[in-house]
């Protein structure tokens, strides 16, 4: 049996981090509800054009963030208690926003940035756009 996390007195620290008020950073409700509608195919955009070896590769916003996040959601269940919460595209950059189980550190968050990069270029061919990971969330199991 493991002792509940909870009890550990670093606890304390994350109590008193959530206690306070975080300010969401502007846009970024309107951004993730944007990425959800075109993921649903209630708008759409222009592909993207990524550089690959022979010209470019294009690719819509809706595939690009249903990629991104699968994969990302798979390498954080990898890397074990990482959960990918949203995923957007905003000027071109990927926005992941994920929950970490208490304990896990921060670097997990670079972890997966690095890893997500490596595996869409795979999946893509070439480099996929900038990507930013955003950890939204702790919780205790």
């Amino acid at each position: 049996m493991s002792e509940d996390p909870r009890d550990d007195p670093r606890w304390a620290q994350v109590r008193a981090a959530a206690s306070r008020p975080v300010p969401t950073p502007p846009g970024l409700v309107e951004r993730v509800l944007r990425s959800v509608g075109g993921v649903r195919g209630r708008h759409t955009t222009s592909p993207l054009d990524l550089p690959s070896a022979g010209g470019k590769t294009q690719v819509s916003e809706r595939a690009l963030v249903l990629m991104t996040r699968r994969l990302a959601a798979e390498i954080g269940r990898d890397l074990g208690g990482v959960y990918v919460s949203a995923v957007a595209l905003e000027d071109e950059v990927l926005q992941v926003l994920v929950t970490v189980r208490f304990g896990v550190e921060a670097a997990a968050a670079e972890v997966l940035r690095h890893r997500v990069a490596e595996a869409l270029t795979g999946q893509l061919g070439s480099a996929p756009p900038a990507i930013n990971v955003h950890v939204v969330d702790v919780h205790p199991d």
